[in-house]
């Protein structure tokens, strides 16, 4: 409903005015004077003003300044009613913010084109407004998006190096240790992971099965490492592969290479990772568990390598990669660590429980 709020000081003329405006989708309000006009404006909104020039103590075009210089009704229409067949009334008015003007005696027809035409060119303000505030949101957003992108590729940029300084390492040993068909075993997987890994790192999301052959790769360049120390196995099924389900790049593997830099790596023998994908309504669920010294004996060993004030960045990146994955794609991505133990309390190794929503799009 259309709100109008008439000002005059002659009262006959409101109740004339009141009664040609009034109708269904008009609430017609209307005071004799200026001040109880701005006394309604700091409690009221309108959409149309009608204000008489020639009013006692403020007149029209006085307020007419005050309501341009309000924040809140600075571009309600305005239009002033006058007597006065005078141009440099007129042009008063329109320097000082006037929509349209109405001359005494007030015409029926005229009257109701011209405050159409004001209501009209009001709502088609209003909604300029929100279509621009939208736009201005919209791009807000993308550009937000953008940004967040940008991060999140460079810190997978910043979690290469992690696996990419230990699989180097392990092909000098093999390379010192003249063992050649394991170097260049370990020269082939190395040069596939990088070419993977640098063609996926410019990408927002991969689908699943490419993010499987990339860990499958990666286990077989640590188990080539570690020798014994390593066994592993990847639990997916054919139709969650061929389910079209899109993930982040390198999402699952930073967990995996956790799980044998701190728990498997510290073993003499026999130690397994697996990793298990199963899926609900929402979400991929990946579960890793290996059977390592567990987080308390890999923190005590941490501490003592490096002392107590070493913080672990590579923990902190996943972290923050999980907080921005689910404002960039506005879907919860989360995680769980489980300490896995027997009835004695001595600790099995480690489970971690990741939640990656399945409705991603690219």
């Amino acid at each position: 409903m259309d709100k109008i709020l008439i000002v005059d000081d002659d009262f006959l003329v409101l109740e004339h005015l009141k009664n040609l405006l009034s109708s269904k989708d008009r609430e017609v309000s209307f005071v004799a004077k200026a001040n109880l006009a701005l006394l309604r404006l700091e409690k009221e909104q309108f959409d149309l003003f009608l204000l008489d020039v020639n009013m006692p103590d403020i007149n029209g075009i006085e307020l007419l300044k005050k309501i341009r210089s309000s924040e809140v009704h600075k571009n309600i229409p305005v239009i002033m009613i006058t007597g006065d067949n005078d141009t440099s009334t007129f042009v008063n008015c329109f320097n000082n913010g006037a929509n349209d003007y109405i001359e005494k005696p007030i015409n029926n027809i005229i009257l109701n084109s011209r405050v159409n035409a004001a209501i009209n060119s009001r709502k088609q303000f209003k909604e300029n407004l929100e279509k621009s505030a939208k736009i201005s949101a919209f791009k807000i957003q993308l550009e937000r998006q953008k940004s967040i992108q940008y991060q999140l590729r460079s810190l997978v940029s910043r979690m290469n190096p992690h696996f990419i300084f230990n699989i180097l390492n392990s092909i000098q040993f093999h390379v010192l240790e003249n063992n050649q068909d394991k170097a260049l075993e370990g020269i082939s997987g190395f040069s596939k992971l990088i070419r993977t890994s640098l063609n996926q790192s410019e990408k927002d999301l991969i689908f699943l099965d490419e993010e499987v052959d990339f860990l499958n790769n990666y286990l077989i360049l640590e188990q080539n490492r570690l020798g014994e120390k390593l066994q592993f196995k990847l639990s997916i099924s054919d139709e969650l592969l061929d389910d079209e389900i899109m993930v982040p790049p390198m999402i699952i593997q930073p967990f995996v290479e956790n799980a044998i830099v701190h728990g498997i790596s510290n073993l003499k023998s026999n130690g397994m990772v697996e990793i298990n994908f199963s899926q609900t309504d929402k979400f991929l669920i990946v579960e890793i568990i290996d059977n390592g010294i567990g987080r308390e004996a890999a923190e005590l060993l941490k501490k003592q390598r490096k002392g107590d004030k070493h913080q672990s960045k590579a923990q902190s990146i996943i972290d923050v990669r999980m907080e921005m994955f689910s404002e960039l794609h506005e879907n919860e991505f989360s995680y769980k660590i489980n300490d896995l133990i027997d009835s004695n309390n001595k600790s099995l190794g480690t489970s971690i429980t990741l939640q990656i929503p399945i409705d991603l799009e690219a």
